[in-house]
């Protein structure tokens, strides 16, 4: 997965919710775009929760996303 192609997920108009699925079976919601960023320098996101916890994630981790209604991108 690429930082291009997470932040197309992101800012797609009108937005909607998807899930990132991780090689070690992890999973994160971003529920909404402020909940997601593209670490300067691409290789990294951060994905923070509605409680305010902040996951920091290698690309290279990233297997997939799952779009809110099914589709997988």
């Amino acid at each position: 997965m690429t930082a291009e192609q997470i932040r197309k997920a992101r800012d797609n108009a009108p937005f909607k919710p998807f899930r990132i699925h991780l090689s070690d079976q992890r999973r994160f919601d971003v529920g909404h775009p402020d909940f997601l960023w593209v670490v300067p320098g691409g290789r990294s996101i951060a994905v923070a929760d509605e409680q305010g916890s902040v996951e920091i994630i290698d690309l290279m981790h990233v297997t997939s996303l799952k779009l809110s209604n099914g589709a997988e991108t």
